[in-house]
């Protein structure tokens, strides 16, 4: 699988997980505001991260980054070929994406990650269209989503070991990419 290298914009970067990040994203994926949004809530133990590390490495139909601004870690987010096929050259891809460090939740910075990711999406990968996944009662991620130029598609169920959990399916494209990134890149550092 070819590396992938840190994408650099907005003011953060977003460099690609590490062995020595694990720990750290296991302590955020633990933390209950973080994984209370997640649709398997469950602890994850140092055995399930090391095993989850091994799959991603070699599994092309998915990328992981680490969030980092002013060169510390703040969050971490990803992206998914839906079918699962390679993310390069996938005109569909699904991005997912949290801040672990609650002082950047509802500020602005919440949103360059975001715009960073969807930028190399759309300009270096050649993407048409991004989806996201968010549970139907997270307002706050649903607006986030609708500030960034992702519109509502549909609704889709899924089973967990919890019970079901109704996710609203959010869909964005190069030219709500474009208007969203015109509005926030006077902000950017």
């Amino acid at each position: 699988m070819t590396p992938v290298e840190p994408i650099t914009a907005y003011g953060v970067v977003l460099t690609p997980v590490t062995a020595g990040d694990l720990a750290l994203l296991r302590q955020w994926r633990n933390q209950p505001d973080i994984s209370a949004q997640m649709l398997d809530q469950r602890q994850i133990s140092d055995t399930d991260q090391q095993r989850w590390f091994n799959r991603i490495q070699v599994d092309a139909s998915q990328q992981h980054f680490v969030i980092r601004y002013k060169n510390e870690p703040v969050g971490a987010c990803n992206l998914k070929q839906p079918e699962g096929q390679p993310v390069v050259g996938s005109k569909v891809l699904e991005s997912g994406f949290y801040l672990a460090d609650p002082r950047f939740r509802g500020s602005m910075l919440a949103f360059f990650p975001a715009l960073a990711l969807n930028q190399y999406c759309f300009q270096t990968l050649g993407c048409t269209t991004l989806l996201a996944h968010v549970k139907l009662d997270n307002s706050a991620a649903l607006r986030f989503n609708q500030q960034l130029g992702y519109q509502s598609t549909v609704q889709q169920t899924f089973s967990t070991a919890a019970g079901p959990v109704v996710l609203q399916q959010m869909q964005l494209d190069l030219a709500g990419f474009t208007v969203a990134a015109s509005r926030f890149a006077r902000f950017a550092r």
